[in-house]
Parts: structure tokens; C-alpha cells; sequence
């Protein structure tokens, strides 16, 4: 197993909705449009793993500038409405099938962002080197929120040797959510509630971690 680092030249601004960009999500993702399947994807995300523990680090980077953006969106409002909002019909039952003209009643939303403007994006790892960057260069990779409005998209990808495995820094700091009963490193930090693992959406895969500050 190589260890190396993997650096994103930025084309664009990022949108930021809370967590961490680790390397693996991003594999996984990318994995996951190309399989279409969940399992497959993870098992073929080319990084070490001890007892599923992605060796592969948080995103970081150094902001030339951070601000808040506001982004209206169309409401989805079959999970995003109080259903105290919603109407009833003769019995008191709610109407739980909204189609799209009733949708549309609805309006917009506006949702608040942190947009981050950086020239690039770096991760240490351990793992399949070369096969890490035969993923990230298959497709157009795209980092953060509201990809399709064209934020986050990456210009060009480098990838260097490293000295860390992804999991702990010069000093023993965690570059990466760590669960705090197979941590090695410095057990100074603040424990935080978070997502280890993919898929990070599952709830199953939190646990009380070791994790680096995320950027806010």
C-alpha cells in the first residue's frame, strides 16, 4: 500500500452543507454512478481499510475567502413540509400523495450555504495510488452542494507521495472521524457525534468520534 497525497485543482467555488469531504466518500460516490450499485461501489473504493475504516482524510484546504449564499430551490414537498401545514380532507386524514400542480402551490425556498472559494483541495491516504487516480479522472468530479449549478467542479487532479495514512497527523490529530475506541492518536481532542464510514447518510455508521474541526 501506497501512502500519498491527492490534491484538487479547483475550476470553481464550493457549496458546503456540513461534514467532512472525505477522500473515501468521494471514491464511493464516484464508484457508485459508475456501478449503480451501493455495496459493490464501497467494496471497490481502492484505499485500505482496518475494520472498515477507510484510511483516507478529511478535505483540507486553506479558504482564500468564505461567505454564506443563499440558493433558491424548488420545495420537495413530500419531505419537507410540517405536515401540520398540509391540508385535510373530509375524514381528517392528511393527504400524503401531493402531486406536481398542488407542488407547485407551494413555491420556492430559500436555503443558506457557506460558499468556500479555494484554489485547491488536498487528502493524505493510504492505499491503490495509481488506482485512485485512474477513478478520479474517468469522470468530471464535481466536490460539495449544488453541483448541478456548477460549484465545486475540479479543473485537474495531482497526486504526490505522503507521509500520513489518513487517519492521524503529524502530531497525532485525527484528519479524519475516527470512532474513539480504536483511535491511536492524541485522545486530547473533542469527541464529537459524526459519521465514520460510507455510506455517511446511514445512522448505523455513527458512533462518538476523534474528529478534525469542520470548516464553518
Amino acid at each position: 500500500m501506497d501512502r500519498f497525497t491527492v490534491t484538487a485543482i479547483m475550476r470553481a467555488p464550493m457549496v458546503l452543507n456540513g461534514g467532512f469531504l472525505t477522500l473515501d466518500a468521494l471514491l464511493a460516490g464516484l464508484a457508485y454512478m459508475r456501478t449503480g450499485d451501493a455495496r459493490r461501489a464501497e467494496a471497490e473504493v481502492p484505499l485500505r481499510q482496518t475494520d472498515g475504516l477507510f484510511h483516507a482524510s478529511a478535505a483540507i484546504m486553506d479558504p482564500l475567502a468564505r461567505r454564506p449564499v443563499s440558493i433558491v430551490a424548488s420545495l420537495h414537498a413530500r419531505h419537507k413540509l410540517d405536515p401540520a401545514l398540509l391540508k385535510r380532507n373530509p375524514e381528517g386524514a392528511i393527504h400524503r400523495r401531493i402531486g406536481l400542480e398542488n407542488r407547485q402551490k407551494f413555491g420556492l425556498v430559500l436555503n443558506t450555504y457557506l460558499l468556500v472559494e479555494t484554489d485547491e483541495v488536498t487528502w493524505y491516504a493510504e492505499g491503490d495510488r495509481d488506482a485512485v487516480m485512474a477513478e478520479l479522472e474517468a469522470q468530471p468530479v464535481f466536490l460539495g452542494s449544488r453541483r448541478a449549478g456548477g460549484y465545486g467542479e475540479v479543473e485537474k487532479w495531482e497526486i504526490d507521495e505522503g507521509d500520513f495514512d489518513g487517519i492521524t497527523g503529524p502530531v497525532g490529530e485525527p484528519l479524519r472521524p475516527v470512532p474513539v475506541d480504536v483511535f491511536g492518536g492524541d485522545r486530547s481532542g473533542v469527541q464529537k457525534d459524526c459519521a465514520w464510514r460510507p455510506p455517511y447518510w446511514h445512522p448505523a455508521n455513527r458512533a462518538v468520534c476523534f474528529a478534525p474541526k469542520a470548516l464553518r
